[in-house]
């Protein structure tokens, strides 16, 4: 009776022991927190930004996307979310963005901030918003004022100022987009960095430099998904 009443004590004081170090196994520690501070194969900081895309170019003008959300230490850290697509990219390949240049159908290569949303109706996004029109154009001339920038009731479709973005809404491709921050905001008209126009849009086939996904669904789940209070980015890699 005493040796049986020795084995239960042992027993019970190995319980006590095992419990604190498995519940220490699911506490997340300063070291996962380090590992986790970029989002999955990119530089780019919980700190900068909390959802981030990612097109990876694999061979000619195909890669692959993913998108990663920041939920928290402790609660997943980066989550990846969205659906399979393929990423399609500039018949001219994937460079380096402070090397390309406008008309070589190249796709900038970089971390880009995302500058607003724009379609035939809002999805649901928080991003901001705009709706194409019949006479909405995007501006591709350097030599114009407004190179880089989308212009509304314009007159000069067709006649080498950019875009016709209502054509190319029409056409399936731009339904749902979004304007990566390349080359916008101090637009850079000639040489190395210039280039006007890059989007995220719906493409089945190589683009102009855009960046394409062939999956429409997800497309129109990400721009839906932006939410400039978590500072969406883009990461396009070569």
């Amino acid at each position: 009776m005493r040796n049986t009443f020795r084995r239960a004590r042992v027993a019970l004081l190995s319980l006590s022991l095992a419990v604190p170090i498995v519940a220490a196994a699911n506490i997340p520690t300063a070291s996962a927190a380090v590992c986790h501070e970029h989002a999955p194969g990119t530089s780019v900081s919980y700190k900068t930004s909390r959802q981030v895309m990612v097109a990876d170019r694999t061979k000619a003008s195909t890669g692959t996307w993913a998108r990663y959300e920041w939920r928290g230490i402790g609660k997943g850290c980066w989550v990846k979310v969205g659906q399979k697509s393929t990423a399609r990219f500039g018949s001219g390949g994937v460079v380096a963005a402070a090397k390309r240049r406008q008309g070589t159908n190249t796709t900038p290569a970089g971390s880009f901030a995302i500058k607003y949303a724009f379609g035939e109706g809002n999805p649901g996004t928080r991003m901001g918003y705009r709706t194409i029109k019949a006479r909405s154009v995007w501006v591709n001339n350097p030599r114009l004022k407004d190179y880089n920038r989308w212009r509304e009731n314009s007159t000069l479709s067709g006649r080498g100022i950019g875009e016709d973005l209502s054509g190319y809404r029409d056409r399936g491709l731009y339904r749902q987009a979004a304007v990566i921050g390349y080359n916008y905001d101090r637009p850079v008209r000639y040489g190395r960095g210039s280039g006007s126009g890059i989007f995220l849009h719906y493409s089945s086939t190589a683009t102009g430099g855009c960046v394409g996904l062939t999956n429409r669904t997800e497309l129109n789940r990400t721009i839906a998904w932006l939410d400039p209070a978590k500072r969406p980015r883009m990461v396009i890699k070569a």
